[in-house]
C-alpha cells in the first residue's frame, strides 16, 4: 500500500491525505470521502480550462455524470527574450483541486499568460 500526505498551499492548516489501494483511490479530506472505481472499469476525459492571465486563476470542471480524479495545467506558449533568448521567469501559484468548487481543478501562474487547468475526469 502507497501513501502520500499533500498539504494544499492554500489550506496550510488542514493537510490532504491521498492513500492508493488495490486499484481505487480513497481521498480523505477535510471535504469528505471520496471513492473512484477501478482504473479498469473507468473512461478517462481531460477537460481545459479557458487561459487565464498572468496572476489569476484557471478553472477547469468536469462535465455532469462525471468526476474529478486528478488534474494539472498546461503554461501555453512561452515566448523568449529576443535578446539574449531567455526564458522569463514563471511561477506556479496554485495548481490543485477546488475548495470550493465540487469536480473542478483550478490553476494559476505569475509570469505567463495562457496557463490553463487541466481537470482528468472519469466515467464508472
Amino acid at each position: 500500500m502507497a501513501r502520500l500526505t499533500w498539504t494544499s498551499p492554500r489550506t496550510w492548516t488542514s493537510p490532504r491525505t491521498w492513500t492508493a489501494l488495490a486499484g481505487a483511490l480513497l481521498v480523505a479530506a477535510t471535504y469528505g470521502l471520496a471513492t473512484a472505481p477501478p482504473a479498469a472499469a473507468a473512461t478517462t476525459t481531460v477537460v481545459r480550462g479557458a487561459p487565464a492571465a498572468s496572476g489569476t486563476v484557471s478553472t477547469a470542471t468536469c462535465p455532469a455524470d462525471t468526476f474529478l480524479i486528478a488534474g494539472g495545467f498546461d503554461l501555453g506558449r512561452i515566448a523568449v527574450d529576443p535578446t539574449n533568448g531567455a526564458a522569463p521567469a514563471v511561477l506556479v501559484t496554485l495548481n490543485a483541486p477546488s475548495t470550493d468548487r465540487s469536480n473542478t481543478w483550478e490553476a494559476a501562474a505569475v509570469g505567463v499568460d495562457g496557463a490553463m487547468a487541466l481537470a482528468l475526469c472519469a466515467t464508472g
